[in-house]
Order: structure tokens, then sequence, then C-alpha cells
């Protein structure tokens, strides 16, 4: 593969802002990759989504019912419009920086150039598919009964997000609750709390951060975490309505009832039961577990991988993907394979050049055992 024109292509695509609320900056990046997939005589397929959202579906023949192999990757980054202009795409040694260069426009970057380097012989033979989701950052919205019904025609599922160190791949990810919480109390003067009648929806929701706390498993890895709190109108004044979001994440699904119920029973019985709390929203995401026929399949690319000298290790990760909405539908899924980076969502995110090439060979080798 020509190396320095994939670098030439990662710096386009990382001055782009493209957060998830900016569509305009996730369509621009559609384009670039529609442009180039057409290019190599790729059939480009817009799914129109909500909130003038495009989802691609890109396979080398035109119409397939079924793909041998399906590669996955986002298009959105969780960074803010002007960031681009702060830290804009830079090349040291073996590193490349930018917004999104790991997580995950090195992966997204790295499919197309699989389908540039396809040896004619597996082009004629398989049917291959490129997804490009416009919303995974915030828990494909829009996107996922799309992705479902697609990724049920692949025998199998590529993740592209990023490698870990020493090609640390995920076979499993962990689930998530989210709850965005009301508490409404009675408000009075805070100078007459002991004359009339109040109940501070504030002190409520102080004693519920204290007690949540004791719900986290280190030993089992479930983790939960009060991420917003807001509440009150002014310090002489007993708040009557307060408000929380809050998730938990877990391998384990005892984990998740064992939680969640303690959650929900809190609701209906709080500490103090002159407030009043109710759900405003809540989401849920299947934590994502290897099928028998992923773990067998896993444990072939390892052969391939040590056939070619290359890592092929797994590393747990405390996120979600895309991998938690399609499992229900591939039986064999696995992420965490493009190439390698860390600190992604932060400003020292960055990826490894050095790793691409590997990445490539590698599934090119995966896709020829197929035929």
């Amino acid at each position: 593969m020509n190396i320095e024109y994939y670098l030439k292509q990662l710096e386009t695509l990382v001055n782009i802002d493209c957060g998830s609320y900016n569509t305009s900056g996730i369509r621009q990046v559609s384009e670039y990759l529609s442009n180039w997939y057409e290019d190599i005589n790729w059939y480009v397929k817009k799914h129109e989504l909500e909130e003038d959202r495009v989802l691609l579906e890109i396979s080398n023949h035109e119409n397939c019912d079924h793909y041998d192999a399906m590669f996955l990757g986002h298009m959105d980054t969780v960074f803010p419009d002007g960031t681009v202009a702060l830290r804009p795409f830079k090349r040291q040694d073996d590193k490349c920086f930018g917004p999104g260069v790991e997580d995950m426009k090195s992966g997204v970057l790295t499919m197309l150039h699989i389908a540039m380097n396809l040896p004619a012989k597996i082009n004629d033979k398989l049917n291959i598919c490129m997804c490009y989701n416009p919303d995974e950052e915030i828990g494909s919205k829009y996107s996922s009964d799309l992705l479902k019904t697609i990724a049920s025609k692949a025998d199998r599922v590529f993740v592209m997000e990023s490698a870990q160190e020493n090609c640390g791949h995920v076979f499993n990810r962990k689930g998530r609750t989210n709850y965005k919480l009301e508490f409404k109390g009675i408000s009075c003067h805070a100078g007459f709390i002991f004359d009339v009648e109040n109940a501070s929806a504030i002190e409520e929701l102080g004693k519920w951060i204290s007690d949540l706390s004791k719900l986290k498993n280190k030993e089992k890895e479930t983790t939960l975490n009060i991420g917003i709190i807001s509440g009150g109108t002014s310090v002489n004044t007993v708040a009557d309505k307060a408000y929380m979001e809050l998730e938990t994440r877990y391998y384990l699904e005892e984990e998740r009832i064992r939680v969640t119920s303690y959650i929900e029973n809190l609701i209906k019985n709080p500490f103090n039961d002159k407030v009043k709390i109710s759900i405003i929203e809540k989401s849920e995401k299947k934590s994502w577990k290897q099928t028998k026929q992923g773990l067998e399949y896993i444990e072939h690319l390892k052969q391939i991988a040590d056939k070619m000298n290359i890592p092929f290790n797994e590393k747990k990760r405390g996120g979600l993907s895309d991998a938690n909405i399609i499992a229900e539908v591939c039986p064999i899924i696995l992420d965490g394979m493009g190439p390698f980076g860390a600190y992604a969502h932060s400003e020292k995110e960055y990826m490894s050049i050095s790793s691409v090439k590997p990445c490539v060979d590698f599934f090119i080798e995966v896709l020829n055992d197929l035929m």
C-alpha cells in the first residue's frame, strides 16, 4: 500500500470538524469517502437518516443480499466545532495527532485501503461491505435499526475501532444503562425550614450521590458514574427541583439487574418521602459477549496472525461501540481491529503510522482465507 497517500487522505479527514451534531461536517467526510470508493469502482449506497444524517453502505458488488465480510466504522467524533483550528493534523515520528485521528478516522480510512489493495481474485469471489455510521459517538441513536439490517446480511463483522498496544483487540464489551432523573421537592424560604412544610430536592439528590457509590464493583468491573447534576433557583430558597444524569456499565447481566433494581427501588422509596422522583429518560445497550462461533473464529485468526508474525491479543475496554448493537443479528463480530492508537477523546489522541500496513495486510489475508 502507499502509506504516504494514506497519510495525505488521513490529514484531509482529520482536518474536518465533524462532531456528532455537526451533520455538515459528517456529510463532508462521507463525500470524500464516497468519491474515493467510486474511484476504485465500488458501489456507494447513501442511506438518508433523520436529522440530516447519512449512512454509507459501500460494496464491491452491486445490490448484494449477502456479505461474506462487513467492515464497520463511524464518521463522527466527540469534539466541538473549532477543534481542528486549535490542533489540526500533525505528524511527528511514527505518530499522527489531531481530533478523531484514533477514534476513528484511521480505522475509517484503513477500510478504504483494504478495498484499494484487494487482489482481483478476492474481489471477484467475495461480497464485501464497508459501512460508515454517522452517529456512533451518541449511541447510534439514528442508525441502530439500519445497522442491524445491514449486519444481518453479513457472516462476520469487523469493527475497525483502533487496536490497543501490542494489537490488543476487543472481543467483548460492557453494557450500559443511562438514567436522567427529576427530583421534585417542596420549596419554601430557607429561613423558615423549621416552621413550614418543605423538602429539598437537592438534599435528596445529595444523599443519592453518596448512596449510589456503593453499587460499584471493581472485581466484576461494574462502574457507576453520576455525570451531571443541577437544581435550585437561589441560595435562600429550598430547592423544589433537581436533576441527575448517571450511567452504569457492566459485563454481567446479573450486575445490570442488581444495579438497576437498586436504583429503581430507590426511586420508589426515596430517603425523604416528600420528594418525588421520576425517570425522564432511560436508555440501555446490552453487553456484548462472544458466541461459540466467534470464539472459534478468533482462534482461527490467531493462527493466521501467527503465520504473518503479527501480534493478535485481546484488550478489555470499558467503552461501548456498534458491536453492542449488531451482536444480536451477527454471529461473528470482532472489534478494535483497526490500526494502533491511544488517548481517544483527548488532546493527546494519536495513531501509529507503522501499524497501518500490517493491519491492511492482515485483512487481505483474512479475506483470502474466506475464498
